[in-house]
């Protein structure tokens, strides 16, 4: 299941809340405005916090990444999501309101205006000049088109080694992304690699094991389960 508005998972958490209340179990907060919500989301990202907070979470993945290093894993590998964690497709999601129309992202991503994501590109480098594997797993669909689009943008944003890029079948309709992206990292890991740092900006991302550390990166805009 996948909500694409910041805004639609707070007024969901309005409702549930205000269910609670009808059934005894405390007062309801306000109905959110969502005019507020977004604009809520558009200040934390022009006020540099937005970015600040993803450095801060690489910054811990980097330092336990280090710390492995030092202790001496054989064959170490970290994964990573795409969008929100490693490119950025804020413009596109403040140019639709917050809002998601599949085939107009599409484009967005084929056109390859996706930036990157500045301190996870960092994140990605010290793994390069440390001979850490690196792998990206996309929730994207696997098309011919996506799979160039996606690994022409990721190398002209910074992201010029890494060792496969996996991305979600076009069969697959499982209503979770789980189970496909923890098979990826178990797919991973039956090439004889440690996957020491797993880093996503959804719980998706991280659950269904196959990695040490799993680093949460902040997205205020959708949800994807």
């Amino acid at each position: 299941m996948r909500i694409r508005s910041f805004a639609a998972i707070a007024l969901l958490g309005a409702l549930v809340s205000g269910c609670a209340t009808a059934q005894g179990a405390g007062p309801a907060d306000p109905l959110p405005n969502l005019a507020d919500l977004k604009k809520s989301i558009v200040d934390y990202h022009e006020s540099g916090r937005w970015d600040a907070d993803i450095a801060r979470e690489n910054e811990r993945g980097q330092h336990y990444l280090a710390q492995r290093l030092k202790q001496g894993v054989d064959k170490p590998a970290i994964v990573l999501d795409i969008d929100e964690t490693s490119l950025s497709t804020y413009g596109y999601e403040a140019d639709h309101d917050f809002g998601y129309d599949k085939a107009a992202f599409d484009e967005y991503v084929l056109s390859r205006q996706p930036t990157a994501i500045a301190a996870t590109r960092d994140l990605v480098r010290f793994a390069n000049s440390n001979g850490v594997a690196v792998f990206f797993v996309t929730g994207r669909r696997e098309a011919p088109e996506m799979r160039t689009a996606t690994e022409q943008d990721l190398r002209e944003e910074g992201y010029s080694e890494f060792g496969a890029l996996y991305l979600r079948p076009a069969d697959d309709h499982d209503p979770s992304v789980v189970p496909y992206k923890s098979g990826a990292r178990a797919d991973i890991e039956r090439q004889g690699y440690r996957i020491v740092l797993n880093v996503g900006d959804q719980n998706s991302d991280l659950d269904g094991g196959h990695a040490e550390l799993g680093v949460k990166l902040p997205n205020p805009m959708y949800k994807v389960d």
